[in-house]
């Protein structure tokens, strides 16, 4: 039997063929075997590109860790979950009320200012009850009229935080202005933040709430450095839509 050895052109052919069949194969997602996985997304044409991104690390995978982080290594108090549902819209249905200690349910805000659950859903140019006119979820500013609070969970949901205050005394109104100072200067790096007041809040009280997150401070007991800690790490922490 005569056997034939492969010349160096037959081997950089086979080579070539090879390396053409693998990258097919992984273009087109069709590599196989248990640890297999599809690595193709889609680019803004619409064509598909390869990505490095592990499927733990897509955008609905990070937004569902941060939900479920319940660590005290992160500002606030973590409050669980009451879900993403939208009510009808502004001045339609009933108000969504707080929650009686002990006794929550998905009808109800566990948490004030709220951190998740029910919410109105898109809307523009609504004029509310006082006559002001605001999008829902309303866009990153300090606004100087109520929120009302079934749009909070919305802009939450946008990968934003909510700062809220009720003030009756001068050391309120201080810590106010003082925090005023602060968002304004987050919005300038466009940090994705909202500031109003908020008669829900028990008097003399400063509110900050992101998606599942809360803390509640005392006008008192206000420092700039707190509040700067909950919102930066909270903007854009929560993100399940990619608004950032």
């Amino acid at each position: 039997m005569r056997i034939v050895r492969a010349g160096p052109e037959i081997l950089m052919w086979l080579l070539i063929v090879a390396a053409a069949l693998l990258n097919v194969a992984i273009y087109t997602g069709v590599v196989q075997g248990e640890n297999a996985i599809d690595v193709r997304e889609i680019g803004s044409d619409g064509e598909p590109f390869l990505s490095s991104t592990p499927a733990a690390e897509s955008p609905a995978a990070r937004a569902t860790a941060a939900e479920e982080d319940a660590s005290d290594d992160l500002p606030g108090t973590w409050v669980a979950t009451q879900g993403r549902q939208h009510t009808e819209g502004y001045g339609v249905g009933p108000r969504i009320e707080f929650c009686p200690d002990g006794d929550v349910d998905d009808d109800c805000y566990a948490s004030n200012p709220p951190t998740s659950g029910l919410h109105y859903p898109v809307q523009r140019d609504i004029r509310l009850a006082d006559g002001n006119i605001v999008n829902i979820p309303p866009d990153p500013g300090v606004y100087g009229f109520e929120i009302p609070r079934e749009a909070i969970p919305h802009l939450q949901e946008h990968a934003g935080v909510y700062v809220g205050y009720n003030c009756s005394s001068d050391i309120c109104r201080d810590a106010v202005e003082n925090l005023e100072g602060l968002v304004n200067q987050l919005l300038e790096v466009d940090t994705r933040v909202i500031m109003s007041p908020a008669p829900d809040l028990p008097l003399d009280t400063i509110g900050l709430a992101s998606w599942t997150r809360v803390d509640s401070i005392p006008a008192a007991e206000y420092t700039e450095q707190r509040a700067r800690e909950f919102i930066e790490t909270h903007s854009c922490r929560f993100d399940p839509e990619g608004f950032c």
